[in-house]
């Protein structure tokens, strides 16, 4: 419960909900213009509306029940930035940055995409809990572009039923290391964990783990690195980092799966000094989930395609390489 009585000084001709926006941090706006309309906030004793315009000596009430505890389990909204591609009454497209963690873990309390969601939407699913409200699918921290979102519970398990029979049809966009032998191809076989860091895979080619596969098409092959198109069949925790690593080929700034300072060591020494320079200040690996395409819901089989377009740093990485290649 927040109970508050104030009175204006300094802030006249200022939207109502605006005003309340800069005062109450973990409400949405759209939240705050429901706290107006159903008459949990007062001026001068009396009901506005959210565009009522603030006069100096106005006095504000605010009763409100806050809904966060309740709603979210102790997940707690906060105000991210969210670029969103497409919203219906169903579903939610976010352009997810790199360096954004999709829901709270041991080391990510807050800052996460979940709290986000939380705070901007008032309608998500909670298949997968209270604190992964709305979230269908994953993608890695370091990896940018798009990710659906269910609003409802009905949309979530139709979301996920398409990812289930692999009807879902997404595409990566990443930058490589090295030569590619092939302009295109399949990579496919088992993905097990492995024994030395089990936060890490290994693709093998015995009985054992979860199969993977995927598809990769050589865009623009260089002397020293490449830009690749990959587009992934099954969606396995890392499957297109580790597939393009067991190609001898990891992906940039991937310290985990090869693509790290070390990968530049087998480089000459002109784009060994370049490349150890630029990945130093990369802060992430380069993939991004380029574009997605599902069936909507409701609509007699009809078909969406999502497009993210390649962030400036990755555009960025491919000039400087380039430039510097000998």
């Amino acid at each position: 419960m927040i109970k508050k009585t104030f009175q204006i000084n300094d802030s006249s001709n200022i939207r109502l909900d605006i005003y309340l926006s800069g005062l109450l941090k973990n409400e949405s706006r759209n939240k705050i213009k429901s706290y107006i309309k159903n008459s949990s906030i007062y001026v001068n004793g009396e009901s506005k509306k959210p565009s009522y315009l603030l006069q100096n000596g106005d006095t504000i009430d605010i009763s409100i029940e806050t809904e966060k505890s309740i709603d979210s389990n102790g997940l707690l909204p906060e105000n991210i930035d969210l670029n969103v591609l497409y919203e219906d009454e169903n579903i939610i497209a976010i352009d997810k940055p790199s360096g954004i963690v999709m829901h709270p873990g041991v080391k990510n309390e807050s800052g996460t995409l979940a709290n986000g969601l939380l705070y901007h939407f008032e309608n998500l699913s909670n298949v997968n809990g209270f604190d992964r409200q709305g979230i269908v699918h994953r993608l890695d921290a370091d990896t940018s572009g798009i990710v659906l979102i269910a609003k409802t519970n009905k949309t979530h398990k139709w979301l996920a039923e398409q990812f289930k029979n692999r009807t879902i049809k997404k595409v990566y966009y990443a930058i490589t290391w090295g030569k590619w032998r092939f302009k295109s191809g399949i990579i496919e076989g088992n993905m097990i964990r492995k024994k030395s860091d089990p936060t890490c895979f290994d693709l093998t080619s015995t009985d054992d783990g979860k199969y993977s596969k995927s598809t990769f098409r050589v865009l623009r092959q260089y002397l020293n690195f490449a830009c690749v198109e990959f587009e992934p069949f099954t969606g396995r925790t890392h499957q297109i980092r580790v597939h393009s690593s067991s190609f001898a080929n990891p992906i940039f700034g991937d310290n985990k799966y090869g693509g790290g300072l070390k990968k530049s060591n087998e480089y000459s020494n002109e784009f060994r000094r370049i490349s150890s320079n630029i990945i130093s200040r990369f802060n992430r690996h380069a993939l991004h989930a380029i574009s997605i395409e599902f069936e909507l819901m409701n609509s007699n089989g009809k078909r969406l395609k999502l497009n993210s377009p390649i962030p400036d740093e990755l555009i960025d990485l491919e000039k400087r390489l380039s430039a510097n290649e000998n």
